[in-house]
């Protein structure tokens, strides 16, 4: 009977990403095990737990987590001025640090140009595709923000985690995607995850749409990687999922402990600061509608043809994950309906009731 109920919830969560031309594959994993389901087309000959998807800005757990390692090398101050970690950023404000970065509470803006003039000036391949590192220090230098002086809001800033991928990339010496596949995926054995396909996982690549079900192309990223290149499976999303678990219920190496400290809270989103029932932590938000129920992690990804979401429960040791090729994030009806449909809450009890 509990198994039936979890599907069914499962079911009614994976509705609002569901499309006539549209493919959906979903994952639940309890007590240890793994269940995959898919709706919709199935164009690649692939299992469905092994085709392809954009993942968007759960990259930014990602993104956190490499933070993380990097903090327990003892080669990043979480706290200390972003502008320390490498000359190049000099530029950058003293109050801007990693942690206000991948907490989105820097005060930097969402994207490098006003909403409106990103939404009329849309560029096929999204809005990060050619924007460099040379674009990025040249922005950080122009830019005219305020400190907050201790009056800390959170606005969700993808220009934010992009910047904080590039400072780790620029004080490390290689490119972004390199450093997080280094000390990140491959440690973590995805094999999937990544946002530079070979041709053998580009036949298992999910074609974008968006909502009317027309083919779009996937977005690409340059200086701002950080915040939305990744690509995954549901098979990966499912062991990255158990890694998690395992990570904060019995934290043993490097990374276990880096992913850990990715579920702590940083900036409460509840009344009067509290980390109830939301909380901003690194790349990760958590939900949890009081202290006496378990908490959640979880992200949602979305560009103009893909919509994914993660939700993973360390202290019941669930996860559920939701990957679509249908742009419903970028659709403001659908992306309404979808909201309506309470997915965090649905989550939480799916995740956290017997």
């Amino acid at each position: 009977m509990a198994q039936q109920k979890d599907t069914s919830l499962l079911d009614q969560m994976t509705k609002p990403y569901e499309g006539k031309q549209h493919t959906v594959v979903a994952l639940s994993l309890s007590d240890g095990k793994v269940q995959f389901i898919g709706s919709g087309l199935s164009e690649p000959k692939a299992p469905k737990e092994d085709l392809i998807f954009e993942i968007g800005s759960i990259t930014k757990v990602f993104t956190g987590i490499l933070l993380g390692v990097l903090v327990e090398d003892g080669a990043i101050d979480p706290r200390a001025p972003l502008s320390e970690t490498t000359p190049a950023l000099a530029d950058v404000p003293s109050w801007i640090t990693p942690e206000r970065l991948t907490s989105h509470t820097s005060g930097l803006p969402n994207i490098y140009v006003p909403i409106w003039k990103a939404l009329f000036q849309q560029r096929p391949e999204g809005p990060y595709a050619s924007f460099t590192r040379m674009d990025l220090l040249s922005w950080l230098r122009n830019w005219r923000g305020k400190d907050p002086k201790g009056h800390l809001r959170h606005n969700y800033s993808n220009l934010g985690a992009g910047l904080l991928g590039e400072a780790m990339a620029m004080q490390a010496g290689k490119p972004f995607t390199e450093l997080l596949t280094e000390r990140v995926l491959h440690p973590l054995g995805l094999k999937n995850t990544s946002g530079h396909l070979n041709d053998a996982q580009q036949a298992r690549f999910m074609q974008p749409k968006n909502t009317s079900g027309k083919p779009v192309p996937p977005w690409t990223f340059d200086a701002l990687s950080g915040a939305g290149y990744l690509r995954s499976t549901a098979r990966d999303l499912a062991s990255f999922s158990r890694s998690v678990i395992r990570a904060i219920n019995a934290p043993n190496t490097v990374l276990d402990h880096a992913i850990k400290q990715t579920a702590k809270p940083i900036f409460g989103l509840g009344r009067n600061g509290r980390a109830y029932p939301f909380a901003q932590c690194s790349g990760w938000m958590s939900m949890s509608p009081d202290h006496s129920q378990p908490r959640i992690l979880f992200a949602n990804g979305g560009t103009a043809g893909s919509t994914c979401a993660l939700y993973v429960c360390p202290e019941k040791e669930r996860a559920i994950a939701i990957l679509s090729n249908n742009g419903v994030a970028a659709n403001l009806w659908a992306s309404t309906k979808l909201s309506w449909s309470n997915p965090t809450r649905v989550a939480h009890d799916l995740l956290t009731t017997p």
